[in-house]
């Protein structure tokens, strides 16, 4: 650990993280227990809740990296740094995993916002990662890079938006109204607007180093090379 480490900043380097993903095995045997109880909408949302903590093991552990691809697509001059740290990274991620979790407790009551919610999260995550996958591959493609893969393309382009899809279906066959669309898109800016937006504001005015980051994880390979 670092020198003089706070007790915030060990949490905020992999603690979370393990917590997190100790919550998304326990809400896999949730899932695997009321699988036959829950209707589909429960069921989205469950799998969400399962798949979130996968998709941050892309990002995060391994390969990891994708807060360096994030901040540079930010124009940040110091990617480990701001606007995506390891304290915004913990508040988005875990900050998410929870407010699905007490999301997937309404959801019977609110099954078609729940939905699209999960709808709208899976295309968002491929939409981000897709995007930023070619911007690193057209930094790194004189450097021996050969796809646009970059960490959370995987999980982010196969089960979030196959979730997405079948979400999708489920609309289709159930139907949405006006008001249940834009209630979906306010359960969604919770998370973007809260967890994410606000999180980065205030990084990337401060720009403390107390919680940058120290590895680049998948893209330490290509810097070595610059």
């Amino acid at each position: 650990m670092r020198k003089e480490e706070t007790l915030l900043s060990k949490w905020c380097d992999r603690i979370w993280l393990q917590m997190l993903y100790i919550i998304g095995v326990a809400m896999c045997v949730v899932l695997f227990i009321y699988w036959n109880e829950w209707e589909i909408p429960q069921r989205v949302m469950g799998l969400l809740t399962v798949f979130i903590p996968l998709h941050v093991f892309e990002e995060n552990t391994f390969p990891g990296g994708f807060y360096f691809m994030n901040n540079l697509g930010q124009h940040s001059d110091e990617p480990t740094v701001y606007p995506q740290n390891r304290l915004t990274n913990m508040i988005t991620n875990l900050g998410a995993e929870i407010y699905f979790i007490v999301l997937l407790s309404f959801t019977r009551d609110l099954a078609t916002i729940a939905v699209l919610t999960v709808v709208f999260f899976g295309i968002a995550e491929t939409f981000v990662h897709t995007k930023e996958g070619l911007a690193m591959y057209d930094r790194y493609k004189n450097k021996g890079k050969r796809t646009i893969y970059a960490p959370g393309s995987v999980t982010a382009s196969t089960i979030l938006f196959g979730l997405s899809v079948y979400g999708i279906d489920w609309l289709i066959k159930n139907g949405l109204t006006i008001g249940q669309f834009f209630a979906g898109v306010g359960f969604v800016a919770v998370v973007i607007v809260g967890l994410i937006l606000i999180p980065f504001a205030f990084s990337r005015k401060i720009k403390s180093k107390t919680f940058a980051f120290t590895d680049l994880g998948y893209w330490a390979k290509y810097e070595e090379k610059r």
